[in-house]
């Protein structure tokens, strides 16, 4: 049987209970979640999911969640996809990047900047911005993954992240994944 893939979207106003009602109808239509994140911004709920199943549950799944989206009051979008391992082809390196910081405007992007440059793929990246527990700094943190062509090394990308460190003042780790 042949495989499909869909990535699921949706953002909407946070409340208890949307995951359960969402994958209440996935697992009764036999649909997997392959991957997911999901978290709270702010006061709005926001989901990503990677569904896979056969072609037929997945075209009558796409109308179920449709219509339980707009009960539920979230913004949705839907769109059919590769296998991760399709999508992965080519990429053969995959790197962590940590980094730790006095939180200020820009060091994402130069951080993503350097991946980019080294033909590197951002797979996942969260951030989050917190104040220190005694002096109520704010501090930054991120965890990126990417995936690189094979002649990118780890030493080559912490080469490329030493200057964001400099001038971020960030502590830098990279480390393969």
């Amino acid at each position: 049987m042949t495989e499909e893939y869909l990535v699921l979207t949706a953002v909407g106003t946070d409340r208890p209970g949307i995951v359960a009602e969402l994958t209440e109808i996935l697992a009764g239509r036999g649909i997997n979640v392959a991957d997911s994140r999901m978290a709270v911004l702010g006061g709005e709920f926001a989901l990503m999911m990677l569904l896979s199943g056969a072609p037929d549950l997945l075209a009558s799944t796409r109308h179920e969640v449709t219509v339980a989206c707009g009960r539920l009051g979230l913004e949705l979008i839907v769109k059919d996809t590769l296998s991760p391992t399709a999508h992965r082809a080519g990429h053969v390196r995959s790197y962590e990047v940590k980094v730790h910081a006095l939180d200020h405007p820009g060091i994402v992007h130069a951080v993503t900047g350097a991946v980019r440059k080294l033909g590197g793929n951002v797979v996942s990246l969260t951030t989050s911005a917190y104040q220190a527990a005694v002096t109520g700094t704010p501090l930054f943190e991120m965890d990126l993954h990417a995936d690189f062509p094979g002649d990118v090394t780890a030493l080559r990308l912490r080469e490329a992240l030493d200057q964001v460190s400099e001038t971020a003042n960030a502590d830098v780790e990279v480390r393969p994944s």
